[in-house]
């Protein structure tokens, strides 16, 4: 690999609390969960994690609380390597994610944004500097639409490539779009933004949709390709697609992030579970993938 990428994630920061039962309670049903794992999560700091271990050098925007989590979030991030200095403090406590996870592997969750949301546009123009100077920047909508937004706006005017995984989708963003060069999105989502598949509509350059265990699609304006991710027995899917985004943020390239995403749910939580870089380059080996990185 040539010199390591610069990518800037703006994004949530949570702490993830992730309870195993036999299958998604029913309403009104009450289950008894085998294990419970408390860990760091939040889209944005696992797609930093992932971009991190991927081999790139991250610095990430965010918020968490000035409670005893937000301390040790910022630490264990330092120790990926991930500049934090864009990382904010708030009085208000640091976000949580609450997860069940299912025998299948399968997973259903509550997301209280805490800090995340307090987070504004005027923030991420005290650091634009940071995002200018990157050769990436790796977005989600787990923060405020304007944050987002903002951060957007300032790398397209500097010619820093923008790549949006917009999960959790909501109704403001699609009521109010914005150009980006690279739209990350799961089926569902894909369908609400673009049924037809088309990038004007999608406004972006290139629009990747993964689709769990069936091979993830691409389209550009070259046409469309797809690639199968290899084949594995999933443990665990939670961060499995942030982990995807932040590997592709820094590769450009599927197969390299498929199989990042692969190995990312073969352990339990979203970040213990994201893999090295190294990692990934033996599993593409193992399962003869093709590798451009």
């Amino acid at each position: 690999m040539a010199s390591a990428l610069s990518i800037v994630v703006v994004g949530s920061l949570n702490v993830d609390h992730t309870l195993r039962v036999p299958r998604i309670p029913a309403p009104g049903e009450t289950l008894t969960s085998s294990s419970m794992l408390t860990c760091f999560g939040g889209k944005g700091a696992n797609q930093a994690v992932a971009a991190a271990r991927a081999g790139g050098r991250v610095a990430m925007i965010g918020c968490v609380g000035v409670d005893d989590f937000g301390t040790r979030y910022i630490a264990a991030l330092k120790a990926e390597g991930i500049d934090t200095t864009g990382v904010l403090r708030s009085e208000t406590p640091t976000g949580s994610a609450f997860i069940v996870v299912d025998d299948a592997g399968e997973n259903s969750i509550i997301v209280n944004p805490g800090a995340n949301h307090a987070i504004t546009a005027a923030d991420i123009d005290k650091h634009a500097d940071l995002i200018r100077g990157a050769d990436a920047l790796l977005l989600q909508l787990e923060c405020p639409l304007p944050v987002v937004r903002r951060a957007a706006e300032i790398a397209r005017e500097a010619g820093v490539r923008v790549l949006l995984n917009p999960s959790p989708l909501n109704e403001a963003f699609l009521a109010d779009r914005f150009e980006v060069d690279v739209l990350i999105a799961n089926e569902g989502e894909a369908a609400k933004i673009t049924p037809s598949r088309d990038l004007k509509e999608a406004k972006c350059r290139q629009l990747i949709i993964t689709r769990g265990a069936q091979s993830t699609l691409s389209y550009t304006e070259a046409g469309v390709s797809d690639l199968a991710p290899p084949k594995v027995t999933p443990v665990d899917t939670v961060g499995a697609g942030d982990t995807f985004a932040g590997a592709f943020a820094v590769s450009s390239d599927i197969a390299f992030a498929n199989a990042a995403g692969a190995l990312a749910t073969l352990k339990a939580g979203a970040q213990p579970s994201i893999p090295t870089r190294e990692a990934i380059m033996a599993f593409c080996q193992r399962c003869t993938l093709p590798r451009h990185v």
